[in-house]
């Protein structure tokens, strides 16, 4: 009887954590899938710095007909699924993403500018790979969660140059972009296959496959050197590893979901985000039906992910003889991320935290406080004014994720090349530019749409284990609502919501045909 009790109770907190994810998706991506039909953000350089986020008016009328006509071919493929094969249809995939990333990166031959974070530490992994450490300065003391990459890129150059030495420094770091585009394929794979362990559902799988077919902001992504794609790749792989635990209940799986969560987190510390939404259905699903193994599996992973992440810093603490400190603090991009950035609101700017850092010395606790005051004067002027508040956060909502090339353009745009940029970098990035972004701009209004379809189905089951990939997006809006903004970062919970579509799709194809 007791047993009973304490089994309703955990299904009634399912059922209230997952229609609380729910409710606050709803809110937030009626409002984006709204402004997506009316207005689009773009990325330009029409700045000092750079990079400026403005907003343009779209034209809903033509959005309504255009996602219409897609729908109806969606639905046409939606019926015909069943005479296709789920693994020709992902060989397919995969072989168009790596043909057309391959040929992207060919042509593009990014090079990241001395100035930027992607140089600096794709620099210090180089350095640190033939035993020299000069180039770990004031950068890696103001951020030292970048050396999980740094080490990540260190043990790729090494090896590198062991198979191919004497390669000129370039060719070295197209190598790595061109592992990143793996990383898009190992991503794109456990999102297909993650899609069966949540829906069940063969054509929601098939329609996952084909919707990734046309996402092209990742692809185009592939040629940043930096930790976002690598750590996709192994997020996604913790999720498909973990979904398949918790329906076979094999160690193996287990055990990769703690390895891969832990790898992303090394990577990108944002991924922490990803970790936060498995524990959170972890303990649900404990609380539903205890298994030793599966506890076991929970604290394993939770020790990693929370003691392995600061191991990068203190190898090479160690093997430059340096104390690189704990970074700037947290506080202090969350004081950013309340204050007007140098592309929009909330976006980066230095004043909180770099200018910050070094007025005082460095010091974490002296940055920590000053960011507390500008935080409360920024929390008290919009306390005397809630418009301005709801402004500021409205304008830094959308020019982050309703951007449909969640900078993947502009990041291709703005970097110099070892070479003259040609091919179909000109093709998509040039002289096809206009149709890019349009492109662009109906997929990502597709896939908002779905998404949004696909809440009203999952309010019906409440099912935590369902509501999985939107407790992740919902944990990504609301973290980068508070602290800093980018398009480019809002694009991994971009690319988590095409499955969430895929199934919206699937769900209001059914009823369709059952009506």
């Amino acid at each position: 009887m007791k047993g009973r009790r304490l089994n309703g109770c955990a299904l009634g907190l399912e059922k209230f954590a997952a229609a609380v994810i729910i409710i606050l998706s709803l809110l937030f991506i009626t409002y984006l899938t709204g402004a997506a039909f009316l207005e689009t953000t773009d990325i330009s350089t029409n700045n000092a710095a750079g990079e400026c986020a403005d907003i343009f008016s779209d034209n809903v009328f033509l959005n309504i007909i255009l996602t219409a006509i897609f729908l109806a071919g969606l639905y046409l493929f939606y019926r015909h699924s069943f005479e296709i094969s789920i693994r020709k249809l992902e060989r397919v995939l995969l072989l168009w993403t790596f043909a057309l990333g391959m040929a992207f990166i060919a042509s593009t031959k990014l090079r990241a500018p001395w100035y930027s974070d992607s140089y600096l530490v794709v620099y210090a992994a180089q350095r640190a790979a033939v035993g020299e450490f000069s180039a770990m300065d004031n950068y890696f003391v103001r951020f030292p969660f970048q050396f999980g990459y740094v080490m990540y890129a260190e043990i790729f150059f090494r090896i590198v140059k062991t198979v191919m030495h004497g390669l000129p420094e370039g060719y070295y770091c197209i190598a790595l972009q061109a592992v990143n585009l793996l990383w898009l394929l190992l991503g794109y794979h456990a999102l297909i296959r993650m899609s069966m362990f949540i829906f069940s559902s063969k054509r929601i799988q098939k329609l996952t496959a084909l919707l990734l077919f046309f996402c092209l902001p990742p692809v185009f992504s592939c040629t940043f050197l930096y930790g976002n794609m690598p750590a996709f790749g192994c997020g996604t792989a913790a999720l498909w590893m973990f979904l398949a635990f918790l329906n076979r209940g094999r160690l193996r799986y287990g055990l990769a979901c703690a390895v891969f969560l832990t790898a992303a987190v090394i990577l990108k510390l944002n991924l922490l985000i990803f970790c936060v939404a498995v524990a959170i259905v972890w303990v649900m699903e404990l609380l539903k039906k205890f298994s030793f193994r599966s506890l076991v599996c929970f604290i394993l992973a939770a020790v990693c992910v929370l003691t392995v992440k600061q191991l990068p810093q203190r190898l090479y603490e160690q093997r430059s003889g340096k104390d690189f400190g704990s970074g700037i603090p947290m506080i202090a991009w969350m004081a950013m991320g309340f204050n007007e950035g140098h592309a929009g609101p909330g976006w980066y700017s230095e004043d909180c935290t770099v200018k910050a850092f070094a007025a005082n010395g460095n010091d974490p606790e002296a940055t920590a406080e000053y960011a507390k005051k500008v935080l409360a004067r920024r929390m008290e002027e919009f306390r005397e004014r809630p418009g301005k508040a709801l402004s500021f956060f409205s304008e830094k909502l959308r020019t982050q994720w309703n951007e449909p090339s969640y900078g993947s353009l502009w990041l291709n745009q703005v970097q110099p090349s070892y070479s003259e940029k040609t091919g179909i970098y000109r093709l998509l990035c040039e002289s096809g530019e206009p149709v890019t972004k349009v492109l662009m701009n109906q997929f990502q209004q597709l896939v908002f749409f779905g998404m949004l379809l696909s809440l009203f189905e999952l309010w019906r089951q409440r099912d935590m284990r369902n509501c999985l990939l939107p407790l992740i997006v919902l944990g990504g809006l609301l973290y980068h609502l508070l602290f800093e903004a980018k398009s480019l970062y809002a694009q991994p919970y971009f690319m988590l919501m095409i499955p969430m579509a895929a199934f919206g799709f699937g769900w209001f194809f059914y009823r369709i045909e059952n009506r």
